[in-house]
């Protein structure tokens, strides 16, 4: 994947979105719904590398949205509209997504020399995987925020370069202000060799490897990616195999943010994660072979579907407090689904001990399964 910084040129339109006959207005501003534009050129500089095959890449950008000094199209609004800000500076502008439309074209290309069977070619394109967040006024989970654009093209030639792409996104959705999180776990594969268990350092926080010799290891994998992950497989016997990642401090009560980015195979077992105190578990989800994911098997609620042989995106939003803790779950990124569960009754006096998050697949599941980008954030 190659991110693209550098713009030929930005333009954006963004104006309040009409309401239809006999729908009720927005309670506030804040949920006023906006109808954002933005078109401009991003700078590529692709160079392709034979003139025998297609070099394919995926390049990612997003225009500026609610930049430095005031800048771009949200910060506008705000101004224009006199929408109230959280107080302080702990926060982040973002753009929650109802409905999305983007398009990206050729802008500018050139071949030096003679051409000997060149092309050039955008593929595909699509909304980069959205984050989440919490509301800085509500303090309740933002999902589908909006974070640039992924797209797939191809240059095929020594000599031919895609210079620059042309786009054109419309959006549909709510300007958000989201509490900047406090990491307290995110997981680094790239520093460790390959076929090497995950390192005990991890770019926030510690991990640990349980499970037979060879079980947990960093991978470079053959499917499309921009980092390395960490294969987990459980060959054969009673034990199990996991990757652990261990959280910098436990904060009991609280809002926290879970995402990873997942593999599973044709011949995938079952895959799980669960997070735990520094003794035992509070809650687990299971990737199942009907395509569905489970939450915790003793009470065995299912949604959702994800994809084999391609990766996909969970997202969990914990809610730990006093009265009863839930879990709001997201699959994106070629999964889809999501759910709201509570925690059941035994589990819920533990999750205040939320220190740890375990990938990992148990008895008798064999197979082998994938997973990188495992991250952990606490609301602030």
């Amino acid at each position: 994947m190659k991110v693209l910084t550098d713009f030929a040129g930005q333009n954006w339109l963004i104006t309040p979105a009409a309401l239809a006959v006999g729908e009720p207005p927005p309670a506030s501003i804040h949920d006023q719904k906006w109808l954002l534009v933005l078109t401009g050129v991003a700078i590529a500089n692709l160079e392709g590398n034979s003139g025998a095959q297609w070099l394919h890449e995926t390049l990612s950008f997003l225009p500026d949205m609610a930049g430095p000094q005031n800048s771009g199209p949200l910060n506008w609004a705000i101004g224009q509209y006199s929408i109230p800000k959280p107080p302080g500076a702990n926060y982040v502008i973002g753009f929650s997504l109802e409905e999305w439309a983007p398009f990206v074209s050729l802008s500018s290309i050139f071949n030096q020399d003679q051409s000997i069977n060149s092309g050039f070619a955008v593929d595909v394109w699509r909304p980069t995987h959205f984050s989440n967040g919490i509301d800085a006024f509500t303090h309740q989970p933002v999902g589908n925020v909006f974070t640039g654009v992924d797209v797939d093209v191809a240059v095929r030639d020594t000599d031919a370069w895609i210079y620059r792409v042309g786009y054109n996104i419309t959006l549909l959705g709510k300007i958000v202000f989201l509490s900047v999180p406090k990491t307290l776990f995110r997981s680094d594969f790239d520093p460790t060799p390959d076929g090497e268990p995950p390192a005990t350092a991890q770019a926030v926080g510690t991990a640990k490897v349980e499970g037979p010799a060879g079980s947990v290891i960093v991978i470079d994998p053959p499917f499309a990616h921009f980092t390395k992950w960490v294969q987990i497989s459980r060959p054969t016997g009673p034990e199990i195999s996991s990757f652990v990642g261990l959280l910098t401090e436990t904060d009991g009560f609280g809002v926290y943010n879970f995402s990873a980015t997942i593999f599973m195979g044709s011949k995938s077992g079952i895959a799980s994660i669960s997070f735990e105190t520094v003794s035992q578990g509070f809650l687990h989800l299971d990737f199942m072979p009907n395509n569905r994911v489970r939450m915790d098997d003793i009470d065995g609620t299912e949604f959702g579907s994800f994809p084999r042989n391609a990766p996909f995106v969970v997202q969990v939003t914990l809610n730990i407090n006093a009265p009863q803790s839930t879990a709001h779950v997201v699959l994106a990124g070629g999964a889809s689904g999501e759910t709201d569960y509570t925690l059941l009754p035994p589990f819920q006096p533990l999750a205040p001990g939320f220190a740890a998050v375990r990938v990992w697949q148990g008895f008798p599941n064999t197979g082998a399964f994938d997973a990188t980008d495992i991250r952990v954030t606490r609301a602030v």
